[in-house]
This record gives C-alpha cells, structure tokens and sequence, in this order.
C-alpha cells in the first residue's frame, strides 16, 4: 500500500528541510540529530509516577540505567528495554518517551539500560552490557518494587536485536529467567539479503544504507556478524526462548528479517505474535506524537506484556550450560543436517534437492499388513512355530542381535554374492547405530585412527566425533579413495604415533560424491588392508541403482581375509521407517584365555546397553519384504532401479541442457557424472554455503546441499550437492531451471567482484 498519509506529511516535510541521512554526518552530528529528531517526533512525554537515573556495574565500567515505576501496588512486572540507533547512536534519553509510555499502559516497572557504543565499543561490548543489566534488573526488582520471576526484555531496532540476543545468552547462562520479549523491528542478520534489504532505498527513511553503515561501525570484522549473539536469526536453536511480539514496518529494510525471525522462533516451539504495521516505515514506534500508528504499537505491546507477564512463575526449569556437555555437541557437522532440514521446512514450495531420502511413489500404507502377514506365515508354515511363539517373537524384546539374521544372510549371498552365517549378523535400528557399535568396538585407545574419504557421509564423522575417535582424511578422486592415497595415509599416522584402525569407505555411488571404486581399486584396497593390517568398514547403501554398466562386487563379496565389516541398511532397497540396518561381523574375537567368538557377539554386548534390541515388529515387516521377493532383493528394486536410472539420466541431461559446454566455460561450472546412485557435484565459482542455500531457496525456489560439510579438514566451499532420489523427472526439469537461473547469477557476480 501507499505511505501512511501522516508518513507521507512527514516524509515531505523531511524534503522541503533537506534533511540529510545520517550516515552521511559525522558521529556527533549524527548523534544530535537523531535524538533531536525522536524527541521531536515522540510528542509531549508522558508523566510517571517516578523516575530515578542510577549507575550500575558494567563488564568493563559504570552503566546508567533509568528506571520508571508506575502508580500502583506493587510488585510490579520487570521490563527491560534497550534503546535503538544502531549501536552507534542513542543513550537512555533516546527511549525516554517509549519507557514512560510503557510503563504506564503496561504497568511495569520499566528500566532503561544505556549501553557502549559503536565504533568506540565493537560487538560484543553492547549484548554484554545488556544482560548485565537484565541481571542487575533481577537481582535488585524487589528493591524497587519489581517482581523478578515476571521480568521481560525489549527493545526497538538495534534495541529488539539486543533484546533477541540476551534471550539466547539467559537461556545458555542459566539465566536470569525471561519471561516474555518485545522486539521491534528488531535486526537479526547481518548477512540478510532480502526484498526489503533491496526496496527501501529512500534517503529520507532508514534505508539499507542506513543498515550497512550501523554494521560497519558495531562489527570489528564481517566475521562477528555470524556470531548469534550479533544475528540472531544464525542461532542453531531456538527452543526454550520466552515468548515474543514482533513488531515490522512494511516500509522498512529490516522487515523481512523480522519476521523470519519471528517463523524462525515459532519452528521451535516458542510461542509468538507477529504484526506488521502497513504504510509506515522504520521508527515509526517511537513516533508516537507524529503518527498514529506509533501510538497503536505502543498500546499493543503495552497490552501483550500485561497478559503475558500477569501470572508470576513458581519454579524454573533446569538449564544446562553447553561447555559443560560434550565438545561434540558444539561440532558444526552435528548442526549441518539440522540446518538442512530446518530451510527445508522453511521453504516447503522449494523444488529440493537436498535429501537423499528414496522416493515414497512405490510405497502403500496396505503393504506393512501384507508384509507382517507373509512373515507370521512363514512363521508358522515354514518353520512350524505355534501361535504362542509368534506371539512372543512379535511382542517381546526378543534377540540382541536381531531376529531376521538369517532372512539377511540368504539375500546377501543371493544379491551380493556375499555368504555369512547368519550369526555373524547383527541387525541395528537403522544403519547409523551399526556405525556406532563397530566404532565404539574397535576404537578402544587414544591413538586408534578412523580413516576416511574426504568429501564423506557425516554420519560417520558425527558418529566419530560422538565417541572421540580421532580421524585422518584420505582425498577422494573421481573413482573414490585411490589405495595408494589409503597406503600414504596409513603410513603417514603411524609416522605421527597414531594406529589406523580402520578405512570406511562407500564403494558404490557415494555419498556425497556419486563416485564409485573400480574392481582393481577394490582388489588392491583389500591387498592393502592385509598387508597393513587395516579393517574396512564398508557401506553400501545405492549399490543395486546402477546407471550405466553392470554392478560391481561389493568389497565383502571379495574379501577373503574377513577385513571387511560390511554395513548394510534397508532404507534404500525396502522402506525407510522401518529403521532396520544391519553389520556383517564374521571376524573372530579370541579372549585372554583362549575363547573364541564372532565380532558380531562382541557389538551384541553394546547393543544391549543401547537400544537393547531392534522392534521386531520393524523386522518382521522387512522380513515379509524379504519372503515375498524369495529373499532376492535386487530382483525385487526393479522397478527402483529403473526409477533413479531415469531420474539420473534426467538431471545430467538438463544441466547439460542449460550449460552446455560453451556456457559451462563462461561460467566456470562442471559437475561429476556418476555411474549409478542418488547424487552428484556441481563446481561453482561462487561460495556455495548456507547463505547462498538460503538465497536461493527464497528468491529461486530450489534447495540443494552445500559440500563443505561433507569434508573433515575444509574444503568443499564451491561445491553443491544435488540428489535426485526424491523428485519425479518433471521436478528435476523445473528444479534444474531455477537452480540454473541462481547458478547464472551467482557465477556472474562473481565474475563481476573479481574483475
């Protein structure tokens, strides 16, 4: 819509006086003008009951606080507000008729916090001097008549951004408690590029010159601006943050941020009220004497926080400080997934690319009857069990090691060529936990090395991490790990006093590569592993969809000195909820004393001190799966196969399409062409990290998987993954057209920045 017509009387007025911007002044000019412009536009202040200037104690020196008590009983709520101006300009006057008017219709106790400012004091100094000051507020609330188990933060602009951020610090601090927050307008990502950022340009408003000459001075380097504590819209987590009212002006660069943050709140469970407030722009909430929609914005935030902190809370949950769990948990490869699923569901209406989940068009809720159905019958016809043992088998905890090992050892050795006793499987809620229990297994000393390809699947590096193993990256060629590259790397740890344990490796299509090892390089692997006493941990989840030639052996259909443990998953070849996955581990243990016993019994003793045992009723409905195919899978994925054939074939033949080999040299692009499997590499000449994903996921309609993730020692950063498995060919065609347009663009702003 049009400007608020009292914006626009403002606006012309604004013209007809030149008013410059503010960034084009110098800092005290600045400083002067915008409090002389909020005191002129805020109107006639209102009187309160009191009014007291103090000083309190800082991180790094005295802070003045303003308080304004409200006639009324007390105690009192507790609000804690925090001025705007970009952390640059303002003081506790600045918010001066705000806290008053506040404290009045929301009858709160309202203190005013002053904070450092920029560019004398960079980030962090201004987040830390607000929490001081929301703990100083609760310390001394019932000294003034507050009550500290109702208190709450707010703050307009760089005040709501400060505000956001002592949340997250409260919350990670073990307090103080936080009951509600008011954010107005509030900045919440340095790095945001969106429709508002590129709109409002007008120099009369704050405008996104106004936004980048506020980062310039709060920030020391770009760097601090991913920090959450800067923008809080990068914070891994959200859960367990007060309730919020988010207050946006349409006419505002900050607009789009502010909701985003808002949706972002709301993903994770927290509790939010959003308005936009139409035809005004930024700064309209302290122009309550100017414009009417200021005053409404005063009166509904007064309103919230009335409600919202009417009830005093009686007891305060547990909170847990991060550096005191385990350093895993601060990995940003644990967060990578999460973060892939979260702009997953930002973004439903996005053509994705992200997942390497298996298409759900062959799956039919009627089938999980048909296949429980064929194994109760095999059951009781095949094997002649009553109906009491069925039961039993169906209900109860059941074997450790899995009750369908058998059903697995038949189809591997009629799919894969791979003949085990069935003892030596051990069948696992989904394949990550068979990653768990083989490391926890044969990662018993400091020194014990995982080698592992780079780029690499992060369960198996989160897995690692999880447990404490240390890792030692082998570079992956266009066919996978090269041996003499695994040769190096063995040679190369022992030489540093490490012990290489173990290679995980997938042969087959990997993920996230799509690169599979030759026959000779899988031979020679294995003549390696023997002569230095390596183990393979291998990992076959696309063998069956091949794309271009024949299937080739897995490496536990040609080891012959059991050095492979073959990790093995029906998410791919069945169905994916199951959660069924399997290890093959017919490696002999002998004891101190002589005994001898499987691998497999060894993972058993972990597992029963995990998830005890995998359902039997996830494993008996694979189990009909199995009987129903004659325990003859590949034949089974025919259609599967011919299915991601297809899908493979399609997305080479569009981005050959839309680059061809001209277009491709102008640009800077390539990408791998894998035999088989659900992924592939693009190279781009751009960073393809989560703000890339993010901008094109919002301005494109398309998702994909930044690589850089996927590598233990860096690397990866102008890479994208692309999976097909979950898309139909008219999907992959779009997608591929939006993904190109982004590509397009990306490559040639780079091109642009770097002449």
């Amino acid at each position: 819509m049009a400007f608020d017509p009292q914006l626009q009387t403002l606006h012309d007025r604004r013209s007809a006086q030149g008013v410059r911007p503010l960034y084009t002044m110098s800092l005290d000019e600045a400083r002067a003008a915008d409090l002389a412009a909020i005191q002129a536009d805020a109107g006639t202040t209102e009187p309160v009951e009191q009014v007291l200037d103090e000083s309190i104690p800082g991180p790094a020196g005295a802070l003045p606080v303003r308080i304004y008590r409200p006639a009324g009983e007390g105690p009192l709520p507790v609000l804690v507000y925090f001025f705007g101006g970009g952390w640059t300009l303002g003081s506790i006057a600045t918010s001066d008729a705000i806290c008053r008017s506040l404290a009045n219709a929301a009858g709160c106790l309202t203190i005013a916090v002053g904070y450092r400012l920029a560019p004398e004091h960079k980030f962090p100094a201004a987040p830390q001097d607000c929490l001081a000051g929301v703990r100083w507020a609760a310390e001394h609330a019932e000294r003034l008549g507050g009550d500290a188990t109702r208190l709450a933060v707010g703050g307009d602009s760089a005040g709501g951004n400060l505000a956001a951020a002592v949340t997250l610090m409260a919350r990670d601090a073990s307090g103080p408690d936080i009951q509600a927050q008011l954010l107005v307008y509030p900045n919440t990502d340095y790095l945001a590029d969106t429709p508002s950022r590129r709109e409002n340009t007008d120099p009369l408003l704050f405008n996104d010159k106004s936004v980048h000459w506020y980062w310039d001075n709060y920030l020391a380097s770009p760097q601090d601006g991913t920090d959450p504590l800067a923008s809080p819209l990068r914070a891994s987590d959200h859960s367990g943050l007060p309730p919020a009212l988010v207050i946006t002006a349409e006419y505002d660069p900050l607009r789009d941020e502010g909701e985003q943050y808002a949706q972002r709140l709301r993903d994770h469970g927290v509790p939010v009220e959003s308005t936009r407030y139409p035809g005004v722009a930024h700064g309209f909430f302290a122009m309550a004497g100017t414009l009417d929609a200021g005053r409404r914005a005063i009166e509904q935030a007064a309103a919230y926080l009335r409600t919202t902190l009417a009830t005093p809370v009686t007891r305060a949950p547990a909170v847990l400080d991060l550096g005191e769990l385990h350093g895993s948990l601060s990995d940003p490869v644990l967060d990578s997934m999460n973060f892939l699923n979260e702009v997953v569901s930002r973004f439903p209406e996005a053509i994705s690319f992200a997942p390497g989940r298996p298409s759900e068009g062959t799956f039919e809720p009627d089938d999980l009857a048909r296949y429980l159905r064929a194994y109760t019958d095999h059951l009781e016809h095949g094997l002649g069990w009553s109906h009491d043992q069925v039961r039993t088998q169906l209900f109860q905890y059941g074997r450790t090691n899995g009750i369908i090992h058998d059903l697995i050892a038949r189809s591997l050795a009629n799919d894969e060529g791979i003949h085990v006793r069935p003892e030596s499987v051990v069948v696992t809620t989904g394949c990550q936990e068979a990653m768990l229990l083989t490391l926890r297994a044969l990662f018993a000393r400091p020194e014990d090395t995982l080698l592992v390809s780079s780029p690499c699947y992060v369960g198996i590096t989160g897995a690692a991490r999880l447990l404490e193993v240390a890792m030692r990256s082998v570079p992956e060629g266009a066919a996978g790990p090269d041996p003499d590259a695994v040769l190096a790397a063995v040679r190369e740890t022992r030489a540093a006093g490490g012990r290489p344990r173990a290679l995980y490796v997938v042969p087959d299509f990997a993920n996230p590569s799509g690169a599979s090892m030759t026959v000779a390089a899988r031979e020679r692997l294995l003549e390696i592993a023997s002569q230095e006493d390596l183990l393979i941990l291998e990992d076959d989840p696309y063998g069956f969809f091949v794309r271009a030639g024949s299937a080739r052996p897995t490496l536990k259909a040609l080891d012959r000195d059991r050095r492979v443990i073959h990790l093995g998953s029906f998410s791919k070849t069945a169905l994916p909820g199951a959660r069924v996955g399997y290890v093959i581990a017919d490696q002999e243990v002998i004891g101190p004393a002589g005994e001898r016993s499987l691998l497999a019994d060894q993972l058993s003793k972990i597992k029963s001190m995990t998830t005890v045992n995998t359902s039997a009723v996830s494993q008996a409905v694979i189990g009909g799966l199995l009987i129903e195919s004659d325990c003859r899978l590949r034949a089974a994925n025919a259609d599967a196969i011919a299915f991601y054939r297809t899908n493979l074939n399609t997305l080479l033949g569009e981005l050959e399409r839309h680059f061809p080999a001209e277009r491709r040299r102008d640009l800077g692009i390539d990408w791998n062409q894998p035999d088989g499997g659900f992924f592939l590499v693009v190279n781009v000449p751009f960073v393809a990290d989560t703000k890339a994903l993010e901008h094109s996921a919002q301005n494109y309609g398309v998702l994909w998987t930044p690589m850089s993730s996927f590598y233990l020692d860096g690397g990866g950063d102008t890479q994208l993954r692309l999976s097909c498995s979950a898309l139909d060919p008219d999907g992959i065609a779009e997608g591929v057209s939006r993904l190109a347009a982004f590509i397009a663009e990306q490559a040639e702003e780079a091109a642009q920045a770097g002449e």
